[in-house]
């Protein structure tokens, strides 16, 4: 039965996935005999197990790839029913039980990260779920038999065009800052999903829904994940060894997971979402009649600490537990186990609150489990797969001036935005199987109050890039329904308030959550006035209020967050002996600093939080208090934004090479082509296995580079004016390409042997633009020569679209 019902879902996707041109290749291999072997373009593996030492070789794609595994049997012989392929963004993790899985935050890939196949046959095999970013790949044969396999690869989901051909490019003469830009550009591509790529998690068929090695995924009515007390019941049809509910769950699937393991007649509870890596809650045997092949009917009864469990009318397990107290429902399949599910029913207070016999696709979007109906940008190509506000605000620059990938920007705002809450925050995050939401939650309360904020800004910045007037009157109100939220909550001294503590989280999530008065909220509430001040002008709204409401913010942020005793913006009002590195670069981008100076902020930086390996998101005081000693790629953005935005290349060169040079670097443990989530104080993956190695809320470089190394940047949205204005960190040369609404902007500027400058700028027709000359010239300038400008203006040259050259004479 197994064989019928796993083998038919694992090769439904063959079509799918054969859409995609190619397939990724490994680059090398190792085995038995050796390490490092390149693999040729005709390449079969060959594994022979005697059935008790195990065939393994290890495929290396040099580099994070995605999606659908796929190969061909080209021979059997024997027993080769236990054949696994592991999926892992390091080496060291190939190794484990599970490798870097499971996943089980939402169904945008499949939840493990280890696929078993019973080869009956030659055959082609393409799995049908994605696996998110990896490496590495494990065959494994472990069964007295023998394999031979080509076409081992994995077939994309999603662009894998080469980097060489994206729309935007950057090239200086500084190998370890192309590293970065490319590597920041590879991350945006990977985490670029398009409408429709992902596949359905379930396969509903005429009998229920099929669900094989799954974890649970939440029933996401708004109200399910507030339920303390309710009756659920389903029918359910064991395949192979088992399956798996749970109940009490929040949205990303954690609650209390019921393992039922048919196959060794036991039922256990744990705290998560699975049954991996925790101590049962409770056990129990299963009665004998419960068997695989049959149908049963399974009821479990929660009131919030007690759950009790029913199968076939028979209790079979009761418990108390104080891991949680509310939350939805979720059916699933523990790895290596399979099931139908059918009829299944929620009540709550007597009243039925959802039904469905689950033979219908329209099933799947009841528990989030279809394809994107929109293009996205997620967080992480392995880790979690989920649109975050807080990423789409570094994401999105990011993508303007590399894959250029306005449509996943936008499809994430739109999902985004339209989890507007009646107060005018919005939801932190949201799983993409759904489609943008007609009116928001009504709900008055949110998590991550900063990513709010964020999100705001993501919305500025693709105005700032597209100069779409239809998206800026489409998202204006939204907008200022966040502004005056947070101006609802200041103080009588001005400064913004979070009296629910619930708000107050942020991005280290390991982190204490702050409340009060926190000053990276109130900065970056400055940071968002700064910035749609003038978006609330294009679109026609009157901005004095506005602009009052920011006057007054920052004068009461600095008369009382400012402390002489740090020369930076302390934590928050609880926390005045310690300084979060985000806030003191959002004080510089929001031009709060003007009475203190960003130089000023700048250097207490550099010497508290500096570290051979980066600098620290918070000060050393704050270890007292609770705060890890960890790297931020995403607070480091900021940082090296701020060193920017103050022209300070000192800063900028150190956190280039010290943050995301070493990530760059293809000689580096854990390189993976893409830049990573955290890093801990070594410079090693900082939230150990389950770190993300490819994070899109780490890829900031990749803009900045653009944007103030080119110097290529919008005067007004959209790109009808702009200017190049570089900043040279001491390098030689720099050239690269900015794709802009009319086209692209290309810049060259370079040192001669002579020290003497030259500058090549070419822009497209219909705009208009300002050359700026570098702010540090190498020699003085006395002579020059320049072609393709209309005037020139305070030592600037003023041009149309056309091509522009200058070159510095003796």
């Amino acid at each position: 039965m197994r064989w019928k019902y796993h083998a038919a879902w694992l090769l439904a996707s063959i079509g799918l996935a054969d859409s995609c041109t190619s397939a990724y290749r490994p680059v090398t291999y190792a085995d038995s005999t050796g390490s490092g072997i390149t693999v040729n373009e005709n390449h079969v593996f060959k594994l022979s197990s005697d059935g008790t030492t195990p065939s393994v070789i290890i495929l290396d794609y040099g580099k994070d790839v995605e999606g659908h595994p796929t190969f061909n049997v080209t021979r059997r012989s024997g027993n080769t029913s236990v054949f696994e392929m592991s999926y892992s963004e390091t080496r060291t993790m190939l190794d484990s039980h599970m490798s870097d899985g499971p996943l089980s935050l939402a169904a945008a890939m499949d939840t493990y990260r280890v696929n078993r196949y019973d080869i009956a046959n030659q055959s082609s095999y393409t799995n049908r779920l994605v696996q998110g970013g990896l490496r590495y790949q494990k065959l494994n044969l472990s069964s007295a038999g023998e394999l031979e396999l080509s076409g081992v690869g994995i077939k994309p989901s999603l662009s894998h065009t080469s980097l060489a051909t994206a729309p935007g490019s950057f090239n200086c003469s500084d190998p370890v800052l192309n590293n970065i830009w490319n590597t920041g550009a590879r991350t945006i591509q990977l985490n670029e999903l398009p409408a429709q790529s992902v596949p359905n998690f379930w396969v509903i068929t005429d009998q229920g829904a099929f669900v094989d090695s799954l974890a649970p995924q939440p029933f996401a009515a708004d109200y399910a994940t507030m339920l303390t007390s309710y009756d659920l019941e389903f029918s359910v049809k064991p395949i192979s060894n088992g399956f798996g509910f749970t109940v009490l769950s929040d949205t990303l699937g954690e609650g209390i997971y019921i393992f039922v393991n048919v196959a060794n007649s036991s039922i256990s509870a744990h705290a998560g979402s699975s049954e991996l890596g925790t101590a049962p809650l409770a056990f129990a045997p299963l009665p004998p009649s419960v068997e695989l092949s049959k149908w049963h009917t399974v009821r479990s009864m929660v009131n919030s600490t007690q759950v009790s469990i029913q199968i076939d009318g028979s209790s079979v397990l009761r418990f108390s537990q104080t891991s949680v107290f509310f939350g939805s429902f979720g059916l699933g399949a523990s790895w290596g186990h399979s099931a139908l599910f059918t009829n299944v029913s929620l009540a709550s207070s007597g009243k039925q609150m959802y039904s469905s016999s689950l033979t219908n696709k329209s099933a799947l979007q009841d528990f989030l489990l279809g394809t994107n109906p929109l293009p996205v940008s997620v967080d992480g190509s392995r880790r979690d797969r989920i649109a975050y506000a807080g990423d789409l605000d570094i994401a999105a620059s990011s993508a303007f001036a590399s894959t250029g990938g306005l449509e996943f920007i936008n499809g994430s705002i739109t999902l985004l935005g339209s989890f507007q809450m009646p107060p005018g925050f919005f939801v932190p995050n949201v799983k993409i199987q759904q489609a943008p939401r007609a009116s928001g939650p009504q709900a008055n309360i949110t998590g991550l109050i900063g990513y709010s904020f964020s999100l705001v800004g993501a919305m500025a910045h693709y105005y700032e890039q597209t100069g779409d007037t239809e998206f800026l009157d489409r998202w204006t109100p939204s907008a200022i329904r966040m502004l005056d939220w947070a101006h609802s909550q200041t103080l009588s001294n001005g400064l913004f308030n979070i009296s629910n503590p619930t708000m107050g989280g942020d991005w280290n999530y390991y982190d204490p959550s702050l409340s009060g008065v926190v000053s990276k909220f109130n900065l970056i509430y400055a940071y968002s006035l700064k910035q749609w001040l003038p978006l609330m002008a294009d679109a026609g709204r009157n901005t004095t209020l506005y602009a009052q409401r920011l006057q007054h913010l920052q004068d009461a942020i600095n008369e009382h967050l400012w402390s002489n005793d740090l020369q930076a913006y302390y934590l928050s009002d609880t926390y005045k002996d310690s300084l979060s590195q985000e806030a003191n670069a959002l004080a510089i981008l929001s031009d709060t600093t003007s009475s203190h100076g960003a130089s000023t902020i700048l250097s207490t930086l550099a010497r508290e939080l500096y570290v051979p390996s980066g600098a620290l998101p918070f000060s050393n005081a704050s270890a007292a208090h609770g705060w890890a000693r960890k790297i931020s790629p995403y607070a480091s953005g900021y940082h090296l934004k701020a060193a920017f935005h103050a022209n300070d290349s000192n800063t900028a060169r150190h956190l280039l090479h010290t943050v995301w040079g070493p990530m760059s670097d293809p000689n580096r443990a854990n390189y993976t082509g893409c830049m990573w989530e955290t890093l801990d104080i070594d410079g090693t993956p900082g939230l150990g296995d389950s770190t993300s190695l490819c994070h899109a809320w780490s890829s900031g470089p990749t803009a900045d580079l653009s944007r103030y190394v080119l110097g290529i940047q919008p005067v007004s949205p959209g790109f009808g004016e702009w200017k190049v204005q570089p900043q040279t960190l001491g390098l030689d040369w720099a050239k690269g390409e900015y794709p802009v609404p009319q086209g692209k902007i290309k810049a060259h500027w370079r040192f001669d042997g002579s020290d003497l400058l030259h500058m090549d700028v070419t822009a497209p027709e219909g705009t208009n633009g300002t050359v700026h000359l570098p702010s540090s010239l190498r020699k003085a300038l006395s002579k020059y020569k320049a072609s393709g400008h209309d005037f020139e203006q305070d030592g600037s040259f003023v041009m149309k679209g056309g091509r522009f050259t200058f070159e510095q004479v003796e």
